[in-house]
């Protein structure tokens, strides 16, 4: 069992819910435990949301979801389940706009065991708050490397990426790697541009936080595609979501990349967004089995242990 939050994790005011899409699928259920032992590490609400049984979910997939593993391993956790309606990507969409993360599985029942899920893209394309797609090898989906990894590119993206990865590793008590690709001139004229001050730029930016967890800095000498493929030993890569454009709704290649290839769990981090109000949690939990009906429905599920 994770250890339970420390005080300096916590604070008088609830933080904001962490939101789960679960299927019921080998990632689903995945994604499902690594958004509770993420709830539970920062002492946040877990709200889940089960997809509508009538589209893609097999018969042989409990009722519940699979929510017996957070009943027994996380029995303090407060729960608040909701049923998808037809439109799972809306309701994570929106169910987002009032929390701090987002977790969904890499992919779901019907897709391969290379390819990207159909809905994994679109919903990270439309979320405002910070996604996890959780994916990769067992030991990083366990958590078992103990380090976060901040791909920058010396962008705007970097200090929201390096922020989030810094707040990450301090919850789960890991380290933070920053990761900087510089590409290889392609001529023998070119001249390679010293990327060492991205790297200077965000130490100085880590160092500036009020509590900075162990940190490393590497320059790596080859494309950004290159860094993510070389992401064997962490829990988690966070990377920006890129030249995203309104019009297309499209993340950048970088991101895409690594929402593709990444040996581990890959966290997009989306500029910052005024969350819309969530109701208060209360003292109250809520049983897993007791679900919230209807695809817009925000009202917690009570009921006493």
């Amino acid at each position: 069992m994770p250890s339970q939050p420390s005080r300096s994790q916590t604070t008088n005011r609830f933080p904001l819910p962490v939101v789960v899409g679960n299927d019921g699928s080998l990632w689903g259920q995945a994604a499902l435990r690594w958004a509770a032992e993420h709830a539970w590490r920062t002492g946040a609400a877990l709200d889940v949301w089960l997809w509508d049984r009538s589209t893609e979910v097999p018969d042989t997939v409990p009722a519940n979801g699979g929510l017996n593993y957070i009943t027994s391993s996380l029995p303090m956790l407060r729960v608040r389940v909701h049923e998808s309606g037809t439109d799972p990507v809306r309701d994570l969409e929106t169910a987002g706009r009032g929390s701090g993360l987002l977790v969904v599985g890499y992919r779901g029942h019907r897709a391969s065991s290379l390819s990207l899920g159909e809905k994994v893209l679109p919903l990270v394309s439309r979320a405002t708050c910070d996604t996890v797609v959780v994916r990769g090898r067992a030991s990083a989906v366990r958590g078992d490397n103990r380090r976060v990894t901040a791909l920058i590119n010396g962008g705007e993206d970097d200090g929201p990426v390096l922020i989030r990865a810094a707040a990450i590793a301090l919850g789960h008590r890991a380290a933070v790697r920053v990761l900087h690709a510089q590409p290889v001139p392609t001529t023998k004229d070119a001249v390679a541009a010293d990327h060492q001050f991205v790297l200077d730029h965000a130490t100085r930016q880590l160092e500036k936080l009020d509590r900075c967890p162990p940190h490393t800095v590497v320059l790596l000498h080859g494309q950004p595609h290159e860094a993510v493929a070389r992401c064997t030993d962490t829990d988690l890569l966070v990377v920006g979501a890129g030249d995203q454009l309104p019009e297309t709704g499209r993340c950048g290649t970088v991101t895409r990349t690594a929402l593709h290839q990444a040996p581990c769990p890959v966290m997009v981090v989306h500029r910052p967004h005024v969350p819309e109000p969530w109701p208060a949690p209360t003292s109250d939990l809520a049983r897993p089995g007791a679900a919230v009906r209807g695809p817009q429905s925000r009202q917690p599920a009570h009921a006493s242990r």
